[in-house]
């Protein structure tokens, strides 16, 4: 926590408030910030009225006096030139803007293969300007890393109502009220892995949470139902996916690329090869498969051929 303190104190931009909210911790951390607070009036601590992440972020907002916000968590460090950089970047751009950048992982160990692969693709994603066609993927926006114009923020309802996992929710929270991603190219978040990360941990951050969350958003803001569903996939996110829709009345034709493995469908429905694509009109498809590299490009080159849209007529998961 002094590291992410310090780490903004020593920006190169100084006209900042930090409102920093404990949420009921029991170690030494009120004392620490309430120690910065005494020498810096830039900040301030808050106590939670409630409890969690989205009450907490809700108290930081209520507190808020700055024409823009951003945030950060405790853990996390600021590269040097990052307000600056992504203010400068959100001052300059059209309403309705979020500003985020790169990330880049870190860790008294070594970081894992999982996180590695997440920062790639998500750093892969920004440069690329693909975060809308990958919204149902993953979380395309870093929980400390963006900034967005408080007013605008507010306007959307701010962080009331957000469901866990509540980073991504803001996420869908954005896209849904056509906000536009300026993603710059440099690193502008130092991201901690270690074994307490509250996603390693809590439930509200588990597979299940994410895909009750992400298929609920696809039904509210992009399923139409007057098109034909198609679920591509049948290994486990493909099943929780399976489950969600089932659970919604919501029909869908299942499809595999080898439909042989299973004579007898999956819990009583059918599995069809994926070509069947090719005989349904204007379909919608929900990809639960993510190969690698060469194969994707070949998926994405057929999808392609059957005039299929990322992000208009097929999102991946």
């Amino acid at each position: 926590m002094e590291e992410c303190l310090k780490s903004g104190i020593d920006q190169s931009f100084t006209d900042w408030e930090w409102i920093w909210v404990d949420d009921h911790s029991t170690d030494n951390s009120a004392e620490l910030i309430s120690a910065f607070a005494d020498m810096d009036a830039r900040i301030q601590l808050h106590t939670n009225p409630g409890k969690g992440i989205i009450s907490a972020l809700g108290k930081g907002l209520a507190e808020t006096q700055g024409t823009y916000i951003t945030r950060m968590d405790a853990d996390d460090l600021m590269p040097v030139g990052r307000l600056k950089l992504m203010a400068e970047a959100l001052q300059n751009a059209p309403p309705k803007t979020i500003v985020t950048g790169l990330v880049q992982y870190f860790s008294a160990d070594e970081v894992s293969p999982g996180y590695k692969q997440y920062e790639e693709w998500l750093n892969d994603v920004g440069l690329q300007n693909q975060h809308w066609q990958n919204i149902y993927r993953e979380c395309v926006v870093a929980s400390p890393n963006w900034i967005i114009r408080t007013e605008e923020l507010k306007a959307i309802g701010g962080f009331s109502g957000l469901k866990y996992p509540e980073d991504y929710d803001l996420v869908f929270r954005w896209y849904s009220n056509d906000f536009t991603i300026n993603n710059l190219p440099q690193t502008t978040l130092l991201w901690r892995e270690h074994p307490a990360r509250t996603s390693r941990n809590s439930q509200n951050y588990s597979q299940q949470k994410f895909f009750n969350l992400k298929i609920k958003r696809f039904l509210e803001v992009d399923f139409k139902p007057s098109k034909p569903l198609v679920l591509w996939g049948t290994g486990v996110k493909a099943r929780l996916t399976a489950e969600i829709l089932n659970q919604n009345n919501i029909e869908f034709a299942w499809m595999d690329l080898h439909p042989e493995k299973y004579p007898e469908g999956i819990n009583g429905q059918q599995i069809l090869g994926f070509k069947e694509i090719e005989r349904i009109p204007s379909p919608q498809l929900l990809l639960a498969v993510y190969p690698p590299k060469g194969q994707l490009k070949k998926m994405i080159a057929y999808l392609d051929q059957q005039n299929l849209r990322a992000g208009a007529d097929y999102w991946f998961l």
